[in-house]
């Protein structure tokens, strides 16, 4: 599966029924515009630690403020996270 599929089901299954709508459209804005342009064709399988090294390392030459690496960060590490239960 392809991660950019996988973070649309995370959103919809996981995100969207438990979260306020502002906090499920942000982590939807984040995953649009800056995860799923460049690991979203990624297999989720294939994510290794290596690539989101270097995915995180790019954010900071992108001109984002701190407090939006640190939430892209975490909409990465949340929806991985539950790939690993699943």
């Amino acid at each position: 599966m392809k991660y950019k599929d996988w973070l649309d089901e995370w959103l919809a299954l996981c995100v969207k029924p438990s979260a306020k709508t502002s906090t499920y459209e942000k982590y939807r804005r984040l995953a649009i515009k800056h995860i799923i342009p460049t690991l979203g064709d990624v297999e989720a399988s294939d994510l290794s630690t290596a690539v989101l090294q270097k995915f995180t390392v790019s954010l900071s030459g992108k001109n984002l403020s701190a407090n939006t690496i640190n939430s892209i960060i975490s909409v990465l590490k949340s929806s991985l996270r539950r790939t690993v239960l699943m």
